[in-house]
């Protein structure tokens, strides 16, 4: 059972979910990633179960189920690559302080 604090977590990574999509969509490649990281890391953090980790990140095994979650693995996977190319081994490191301020603050 989740209580109401968990839920208002659960509320806020769905959240970051969204503009993850977003930012994705604009092409925000590192932004994006740093969206994803910082969501993975409070369900890390709050020791999601399984399905709550389905629902966000998707399923691992894709023969199982086609759930692509909300923070979809193909995206993630082509942002990391955007990344590269423009030579951003480590995305969120390469945005400037005030970016960095500006979406933890959107948060």
């Amino acid at each position: 059972m989740i209580c109401r604090d968990e839920a208002e977590v659960v509320d806020r990574l769905c959240i970051l979910g969204d503009k993850f999509r977003d930012l994705f969509c604009q092409r925000k490649y590192a932004e994006a990633l740093f969206i994803y990281h910082t969501a993975s890391t409070v369900a890390v953090f709050m020791d999601a179960d399984y399905d709550l980790l389905n629902f966000l990140f998707g399923h691992g095994n894709t023969e199982e189920t086609d759930e692509k979650g909300l923070f979809n693995r193909e995206w993630v996977s082509r942002a990391h690559l955007e990344c590269l190319k423009r030579g951003q081994n480590a995305p969120y490191i390469y945005l400037e302080k005030e970016d960095m301020v500006r979406i933890l603050e959107s948060l």
